[in-house]
């Protein structure tokens, strides 16, 4: 049981992250959502009706330094600490790369990376000061298995990934932990269609991932790996090993 542990999680509004977000509640830790939709308020109440933790909702703009700031200032007073940060923000353009346009790069590249960077940022100051945390990132199954489309995505997604390993290096030795999390095919109401449909035939467990599953690695990653830094853990069906 995580009770008196506080976990914050990034993009938690809806799908992964709120999944995220509910299992650590189920473990019995504190949990703050964050997101850009200030539907997040409405979806931590309901989890604060429902389970004994502390839950709070607020409203974050990952890429704005200054909205991070003042969040994790409001975390800090209010909780007193934080001990786990779950980097899940995200999203992007899927096209063929020579179509990407330099807005679709940017704003994903903005979003994805530079949004996670900012987040870790902020987490590791915080976390120096009480000489210890564990930060999970989102990684994605198309970084090591590619269906194509995701060039500006997968350029996003493997410098998560580079970061993880360069942060994990700067703080192990300051009981800081950083890894990340690359989900398989996982139906969220931001990627149900059409495109996971086409790739599903290649899962050798023949079904998608549910948000729920997916959720509890990323728990476990956070809290229960304590030897474990600077790692990318695949939860995808078989995908990354084999084809049938």
């Amino acid at each position: 049981m995580l009770n008196n542990k506080v976990a914050l999680i990034t993009g938690a509004a809806q799908g992964i992250g709120f999944a995220i977000s509910e299992s650590f509640a189920q473990q019995g830790a504190d949990v703050v959502l964050t997101d850009y939709n200030p539907e997040v308020t409405t979806a931590a109440e309901g989890l604060n009706n429902k389970y004994d933790g502390k839950i709070t909702g607020l409203v974050m703009n990952v890429m704005d330094t200054k909205s991070i700031q003042d969040v994790f200032d409001k975390v800090i007073a209010d909780y007193g600490k934080l001990d786990y940060a779950v980097n899940n923000a995200g999203g992007g353009v899927l096209k063929p790369f020579a179509e990407l346009t330099d807005e679709d790069f940017d704003s994903t590249i903005n979003l994805d990376l530079r949004g996670t960077f900012l987040c870790m940022r902020t987490e590791i100051q915080a976390f120096l000061k009480q000489d210890y945390g564990s930060i999970v990132n989102a990684g994605a199954l198309g970084s090591i298995y590619n269906p194509g489309g995701m060039g500006a995505y997968n350029a996003a997604k493997n410098g998560i990934m580079g970061m993880t390993q360069a942060a994990a290096v700067d703080y192990a030795d300051k009981n800081i932990r950083v890894n990340c999390v690359a989900p398989g095919l996982t139906k969220t109401p931001l990627n149900d269609g059409g495109f996971l449909d086409k790739i599903l035939p290649t899962v050798p467990m023949k079904r998608y991932e549910t948000a729920d599953e997916v959720a509890k690695v990323y728990v476990f990653v956070a809290s229960e790996a304590t030897f474990m830094t600077g790692q990318t853990i695949l939860s995808d069906g078989g995908v990354s090993v084999g084809l049938k």
